[in-house]
């Protein structure tokens, strides 16, 4: 008998030391616990995805409405001759810059779909073109390659594309009027700006030294020869077999 109570006396000594009976009305922990991890699984789920920041292009060149995103303007066809464009620029200069190494930086921005009068136009396209050698920016809206592999001198609207310069000796020059110097500086910071968008979003080109194509003499469809100027005397017929230069 006693040593029966030595062992209920030691189960309750023990029952005490893990425990013992709880108390109905004490909050349980590990519920209150699970319940906590559960609401913050479905605050998780509830929440709503941030939405993806909105490029500013307000600080450039460009005029409201403003561009909406850049484009991989190389894998667009109007601007896949960019390198043939870039070449038949520096040969249009004029100074034998074709014989120097030249630095550009091209970045193309797509502008937003925009109302004229019942129907919305499609989104337009622009790269713009900086010209490290000679501190010029191009806008550019492409040119036509199909033209270019019959000539490369057909390649050349980037040539003839809207143009800017950034040494103010070269274009506009502030004549010393307050509001005149203002609109220079402002526009001189958003040049920069491009810049800086291109380096950072665009694609750099350095063309190495090169020799222009020869031009040559083609003939006009119909297979006819230009007429010389009135006051120019005739240019004697050439040869069958001597080639056309």
């Amino acid at each position: 008998m006693r040593l029966l109570s030595i062992f209920a006396l030691v189960f309750l000594i023990s029952f005490l030391l893990h425990g013992g009976l709880k108390d109905p009305s004490a909050p349980d922990e590990q519920a209150g616990q699970d319940e906590a991890e559960a609401a913050d699984v479905v605050d998780v789920a509830d929440a709503e995805p941030e939405p993806i920041a909105q490029e500013d292009f307000s600080a450039l060149i460009f005029s409201p409405p403003y561009p909406v995103r850049h484009f991989d303007f190389e894998q667009e066809y109007a601007f896949s001759i960019i390198e043939t464009e870039i070449k038949n620029l520096i040969i249009g200069r004029n100074d034998d810059s074709f014989k120097a190494i030249n630095h550009l930086c091209a970045v193309g921005y797509e502008f937003p779909r925009i109302q004229r009068g019942k129907r919305r136009v499609a989104s337009r396209k622009e790269v713009v073109v900086y010209w490290k050698e000679s501190k010029m920016l191009y806008r550019w809206r492409g040119g036509d390659p199909k033209a270019a592999e019959q000539d490369f001198y057909n390649a050349r609207s980037l040539m003839y594309s809207h143009s800017i310069p950034l040494d103010p000796n070269q274009g506009v020059i502030s004549g010393g009027e307050p509001e005149v110097d203002d609109k220079l500086d402002n526009y001189k910071e958003r040049a920069e700006n491009v810049i800086a968008d291109c380096l950072m979003h665009g694609k750099q080109y350095e063309i190495e030294p090169f020799a222009p194509p020869p031009r040559g003499f083609k003939r006009p469809e119909g297979g006819g020869r230009p007429r010389p100027p009135a006051d120019t005397p005739p240019v004697p017929a050439t040869p069958a077999s001597s080639p056309l230069v």
